[in-house]
């Protein structure tokens, strides 16, 4: 966390002068702690002094190494053996590939756990350092693999349900994961997706065209 002190002639202004300086333009992105109102001499006379304020920032380019230490606080307490082997920042998302003899444990049952533990880092990181990107961790290519195989998978059901002309609901899948199986087939005229179910439970399920 980045500290900056300023001064205005009132505290509205130096807040302004901080967030110009800083080129940013979402309050919710600092902390502000005022160190002195200041002070005006009446009609423009008398002892005057300046409103200062402390300004709490966080640098975009701090945010990929804050994210390796938090993730592996977080694998150290789970008493897994694991590390960060590489990240990757840019203005959005912040990747992250995580190294492990085992991988298998922290991936889980269809990605579960690897699901888990990133949502777990998304909410610690954005609490700790107000930032917003998305963060996302990858162990061994598994999200690579895992949207080859859902799209195979979906373009195979596809054609059973073409064929048969019955719908086909899929497993429950997260929201990545279900707008990939959309845009995988959106194009196929002999069938139509929809999402439904409520939260973890919620699913893709794939449809025969009806025929006019």
């Amino acid at each position: 966390m980045k500290v900056l002190d300023i001064e205005g002639k009132t505290v509205e202004e130096a807040t302004k002068k901080a967030l110009s300086l800083l080129k940013i333009n979402d309050m919710n992105k600092i902390n502000i702690e005022v160190l002195d109102e200041g002070k005006s001499g009446i009609f423009g006379f008398g002892i005057s002094r300046p409103a200062k304020i402390r300004v709490y920032y966080q640098q975009a380019d701090d945010i990929g190494q804050q994210v390796k230490e938090i993730i592996e606080k977080i694998l150290m307490l789970m008493e897994v053996e694991a590390r960060v082997k590489d990240y990757k920042e840019s203005e959005n998302k912040v990747y992250v590939e995580l190294e492990s003899f085992s991988s298998g444990l922290i991936i889980g049952k269809k990605g579960k756990t690897l699901e888990a533990l990133q949502f777990m880092v998304n909410l610690l990181v954005n609490k700790m350092t107000n930032s917003e990107k998305k963060i996302i961790l990858d162990i061994e290519s598994y999200r690579a693999k895992r949207e080859k195989a859902l799209r195979k998978l979906s373009k195979e059901i596809a054609l059973k349900v073409a064929r048969t002309g019955k719908p086909w609901a899929l497993e429950p899948m997260n929201p990545f994961e279900r707008r990939l199986i959309h845009l995988t087939l959106q194009n196929d005229s002999k069938v139509t997706t929809r999402s439904e179910g409520q939260g973890i439970y919620r699913k893709v399920r794939i449809m025969p065209v009806e025929k006019r």
